[in-house]
C-alpha cells in the first residue's frame, strides 16, 4: 500500500487526524510505499512472557541518584501491543493487526527511567544513525551512576510506557504536554526502516508506523530510556 492510498483510507474511516499525519510526509517524500513490518521470529513462543521471570530493577543507588536528576522510573513488564489491546489500552492505528508476529513482541522486563523532557532536544530532523549517536553521548553522561546505560527501545518497550505512565500518573507521553510528537524505535521493518511510536491522543490512543532509517522529519524524535546494564 501507498502514503496516498492509507492517507484516503483514514479519511474514509473519519480518522482525519491520520491523514493529516499522511499528507506532509507524502509530500516531503512522495507517494511511497509504506514499510512491511516484520518482528523478532517468535510465532513459536508465549506473547506474554512468564509471571516467574523477575523483572530487572535499579539498586538503591541507582534509583536515588536517577531521580535525583528528575527522572521518572517505569516498570516494564513484557507486554505487546497484543496484550495491551487486549487489555482494552487504544491504539489509532489498526495496520499492525495484519501482523502477528509484530504485535507479539513483547518489551523488556525492566524498570527503565526516562529523562523530564522525553525526548533529546533537537534529535528531530536526524537519520537514525544521527539519533544513535546522541544516545550513546548521553549515556556518557551517567558514568557517574555505575551500571546504568541510555538506549533506543523497542516498538513494545515505548507502548507499555506511555499506557503504564498514563496510569501511575495521569499524564500522557507522546499527548498534547510533549507536543504530540513520536519517538523512533529499534524495531526493524522490511524496508530497511524501524518502527516509530507516538501521538497519544486521549480520544484516539496510540499511533505505532514505521519510517525510513535515513529519513529526517521535524516531529520524529527520540526518546531514550535508561536501564540496567545487561538489560537486553
Amino acid at each position: 500500500m501507498a502514503m496516498q492510498e492509507w492517507e484516503m483510507r483514514q479519511i474514509e474511516k473519519g480518522n482525519v487526524a491520520g491523514a493529516e499525519i499522511a499528507r506532509p510526509l507524502r509530500e516531503q517524500f512522495g507517494d511511497v510505499p509504506l514499510p512491511t513490518i516484520t518482528a523478532p521470529k517468535t510465532a513459536e513462543t508465549p506473547i506474554f512472557e512468564e509471571a516467574s521471570k523477575e523483572i530487572q530493577r535499579f539498586s538503591a543507588e541507582q534509583r536515588e541518584a536517577l531521580e535525583a536528576r528528575g527522572m521518572t522510573i517505569v516498570e516494564l513488564t513484557g507486554q505487546s501491543i497484543k496484550t495491551l489491546r487486549d487489555g482494552g489500552k487504544k491504539f489509532w492505528s489498526t495496520w499492525h493487526q495484519d501482523h502477528p508476529q509484530f504485535e507479539a513482541a513483547t518489551s523488556r522486563l525492566s524498570e527503565v527511567a526516562i529523562i523530564p523532557e522525553l525526548f533529546i532536544p533537537n534529535s528531530n530532523n536526524k537519520t537514525l544513525a544521527e539519533q544513535e549517536e546522541m544516545v550513546a553521548e548521553m549515556s556518557k553522561g551517567f558514568a557517574q551512576i555505575n551500571g546504568v546505560k541510555a538506549i533506543i527501545g523497542e516498538v513494545s518497550d515505548y507502548s507499555e510506557l506511555a499506557f503504564s505512565h498514563l496510569a501511575s500518573t495521569g499524564s500522557r507521553l507522546f499527548g498534547e504536554n510533549f507536543g504530540y510528537k513520536y519517538t523512533r524505535t529499534n524495531t526493524p521493518t522490511t524496508s530497511g526502516g524501524v518502527a516509530y511510536v507516538g501521538r497519544f491522543d486521549a480520544q484516539d490512543g496510540l499511533l505505532v508506523h514505521g519510517w525510513h532509517r535515513d529519513a529526517r522529519h521535524d516531529r520524529l524524535f527520540v526518546a531514550p530510556l535508561v536501564v540496567p546494564v545487561g538489560n537486553r
